[in-house]
């Protein structure tokens, strides 16, 4: 099956299938390689808070965006598994990464635009948000202030990256706690860098 998903979506797509008799080694097969993982790696830890809140009744988690620590961001499906007593024995967890698509045409923006269910967002300086936490907005904001580029992150020259970080600055963005982290994932950078963008902006 792994095999399978991975060969109709292509090499931006990764399945990882885990095995939860033992959590700190829980990765028991991988096709593809999004997230540069190998066999023998524990559960992330999006999944950990998952299992600790949920326990056996942890429900399936659909189209759900993460950033990576190099820049990616990914559109993920974690679903899982359980014994015939209803006792959860593993996962099959979806990869796929949208960073490319992130910066393409409207076209796309269906199938890339990630929401808590609200379906708000949209295109331009004038943003309106719905989030319930402060975090989340914080997110949003960054995500579309940085998709205005139409390039992946990593990519981005110092000039571009301050670009945004000055569009932020002026949103109010980096007085939410979280928010030089956040930036610092989107990039693929470290916080200090992204500090020091902030402190050359503020200067100016």
């Amino acid at each position: 099956m792994a095999r399978g998903i991975v060969s109709v979506f292509g090499k931006r797509c990764e399945v990882v299938i885990h095995d939860f008799s033992d959590i700190t080694q829980s990765v028991v097969h991988i096709e593809g390689n999004v997230t540069n993982r190998s066999v023998g790696a524990p559960v992330t830890s999006t999944m950990m808070r998952m299992l600790e809140e949920f326990g056996d009744q942890v429900p399936d988690k659909i189209a759900y965006k993460i950033t990576t620590e190099d820049g990616k961001v990914l559109r993920c499906a974690s679903i899982f598994i359980r014994n015939d007593s209803g006792e959860l024995e593993g996962c099959l967890a979806i990869n796929f990464n949208i960073s490319d698509f992130m910066f393409f045409s409207q076209a796309f923006s269906d199938f890339t635009f990630l929401t808590n269910g609200t379906g708000s967002g949209g295109n331009g300086d004038s943003l309106v948000n719905f989030s319930k936490k402060p975090t989340q907005s914080m997110e949003s904001i960054i995500d579309a202030t940085v998709s205005q580029h139409e390039k992946p992150p990593v990519t981005m020259n110092k000039a571009e990256r301050k670009e945004i970080v000055a569009k932020l600055e002026k949103a109010g963005v980096f007085s939410v706690k979280g928010s030089i982290d956040y930036l610092a994932k989107v990039f693929g950078a470290s916080k200090y860098t992204v500090y020091n963008y902030l402190k050359e902006v503020r200067l100016q």
